[in-house]
């Protein structure tokens, strides 16, 4: 286990992380997809968990061809998730535990998420949390999404806070290889896409839940 009880700052991924949205998503995309008349492996959504949108799209061209209409298709998919989280967005079980006693031990917190601000910026306010976090960067805010360090230097640098001192928690392979890249402690906690072997094999703690994180900040920093 890695030694926690030195770390300044949390940073935390949004989406499969602390928002359970990536199955609504991602069965979102799969609807709009049968919509405009194709039915795809489900295993092609799964590829794209991780990445911000223009890398999704790129990854999508990819792998199904310049031909495939990737932004008509991403338009009925925004517009039937959006319909979807109007009705609830659920959290991930331990996430207020974790924020409060967080807040107790007064480690500031940053949000570092693939997803747009306009959308980031809704999810966490619907479910009561933007503003329990002294800074957010988005993924239309980056030059380069995750895997690359970007996204994560930058919320480190808005929290004031040395990289090296800054513990990531992250659902998807992408953010757990940007995290380190950044050279940033990481915590992961994977959501509907298991780590890859060659992502096992970086060593880092890999957990099933946020409850099991917080068991293990409590017991490191206790």
């Amino acid at each position: 286990m890695m030694e926690l009880h030195h770390i300044e700052a949390v940073i935390f991924d949004m989406d499969g992380l602390m928002l359970d949205t990536e199955r609504i998503s991602l069965a979102c995309w799969q609807q709009a997809a049968e919509a405009h008349g194709y039915r795809l492996d489900p295993a092609i959504g799964i590829g794209m968990v991780g990445l911000n949108s223009r890398d999704s799209a790129r990854w999508i061209r990819e792998t199904l061809g310049d031909d495939f209409p990737v932004d008509r298709i991403n338009d009925t998919s925004r517009k039937l998730y959006l319909e979807a989280f109007e009705r609830g967005i659920p959290t991930k079980p331990g996430l207020f535990e974790l924020l409060d006693w967080l807040d107790d031990a007064g480690l500031p917190k940053a949000v570092a998420t693939s997803t747009r601000r306009s959308f980031a910026e809704k999810k966490l306010g619907q479910v009561g949390i933007l503003q329990r976090f002294q800074h957010t960067v988005c993924g239309d805010e980056v030059t380069q999404g995750k895997p690359a360090p970007e996204i994560f230097l930058r919320a480190a640098q808005g929290l004031g806070i040395d990289a090296a001192a800054c513990l990531v928690l992250e659902d998807s392979d992408p953010g757990v290889r940007g995290a380190l890249a950044a050279g940033m402690r990481v915590i992961q906690v994977p959501d509907i896409r298991p780590p890859h072997d060659e992502v096992r094999a970086f060593g880092h703690p890999i957990m099933a839940s946020l409850d099991a994180v917080l068991a293990a900040l409590k017991q490191s920093c206790g």
